[in-house]
């Protein structure tokens, strides 16, 4: 069965809305253009090219633009399964954690952006990128499993 005919991460074979799909396929492609750009960034800052500045803050936004959609579209499917907010918290307890300490740490790092401590910054931003990371990387494993 493809992955398109079978829900995200549901062993139960349910077929996937046009939504969630769209939104799959969204966030394929902006996160490509996101790897893209922060391999861009990464081989200018290695040869010292002072316009790194602009393919970092066109990953940002290839992740923002990549991720929003489907994590409103799963927020949305998951909390139409479960019922009400508490089901939804408690549906999948780590994914929950990991969403809300994700907005605690970008909150961090935005406070300290003018003015704050260079540390706790990189700090932030640095949880973030790794719970997205792992957010992102539980997401697809659970799309992988659900087309075999």
């Amino acid at each position: 069965m493809t992955a398109r005919a079978q829900g995200v991460g549901s062993g139960s074979g349910a077929p996937r809305s046009g939504a969630l799909w769209f939104a799959d396929m969204w966030f394929r492609g902006w996160g490509l253009g996101a790897v893209a750009a922060l391999v861009g960034t990464a081989v200018m800052v290695v040869l010292g090219v002072d316009a790194w500045r602009v393919p970092f803050v066109i990953a940002h936004l290839s992740g923002l633009l990549a991720l929003a959609p489907l994590g409103g579209v799963l927020i949305v499917t998951t909390h139409s399964i479960a019922g009400a907010v508490g089901g939804l918290l408690s549906h999948d307890r780590l994914v929950t954690f990991l969403v809300l300490a994700s907005f605690v740490t970008a909150g961090v790092s935005l406070s300290q952006f003018e003015g704050g401590v260079r540390w706790v910054r990189a700090a932030a931003n640095y949880s973030t990128v790794a719970i997205v990371l792992v957010l992102v990387w539980r997401y697809l494993r659970s799309a992988r499993r659900a087309s075999s």
